[in-house]
């Protein structure tokens, strides 16, 4: 079966003094793009059928203003296995996605949702790895695409279709 994946990572944050990392909030920029990323999603026709969301302040609001241009609400997993997650850890939340879901959606943080854009990227488009490789600011989204079953997705298995940094 075809499967989609995107990841996105979450929009900018702000450092408030006294305030922890894991209740980091979203700065004005994040507000204002990170809707701009969910009319990128609609419009390209990569509305989720599920999301994974980090459990982070900043990941769960870039989530819901992303979410607002979604026709319908996808099934959502908050979790705290992707806060501060590395690209191996990510990779066995998106493993644990069942198959009836055609489009999964993980929201969280870098340096692993970059490193694992690249480590999921086949060579089928040069441009976009290198893309993907040559920076990935805050709210950038990858859409990656594979056939085969998310339990079993490996490394090298997918195709990156599309990268985007929404800004506006």
């Amino acid at each position: 079966m075809r499967h989609t994946l995107i990841l996105l990572r979450h929009a900018k944050s702000d450092w408030p003094d006294g305030v922890a990392d894991h209740e980091r909030p979203l700065t004005g920029r994040g507000r204002h793009d990170a809707p701009r990323t969910g009319a990128w999603l609609v419009e390209h026709g990569r509305v989720p059928d599920r999301a994974a969301v980090s459990t982070a302040l900043r990941t769960r609001q870039t989530y819901e203003l992303v979410a607002e241009a979604f026709p319908a609400g996808p099934e959502i997993e908050f979790t705290d296995d992707l806060y501060s997650a590395s690209a191996g850890e990510m990779l066995e939340v998106i493993r644990r996605t069942p198959e009836s879901v055609g489009t999964l959606m993980v929201v969280s943080h870098n340096p692993g949702t970059q490193y694992l854009a690249l480590a999921l990227a086949d060579e089928t488009h040069p441009e976009l790895v290198a893309k993907v490789h040559a920076g990935y600011p805050t709210n950038t989204v990858t859409v990656l695409e594979f056939d085969g079953v998310w339990e079993t997705l490996d490394p090298a298995a997918a195709s990156i279709v599309a990268v985007e940094s929404p800004r506006g």
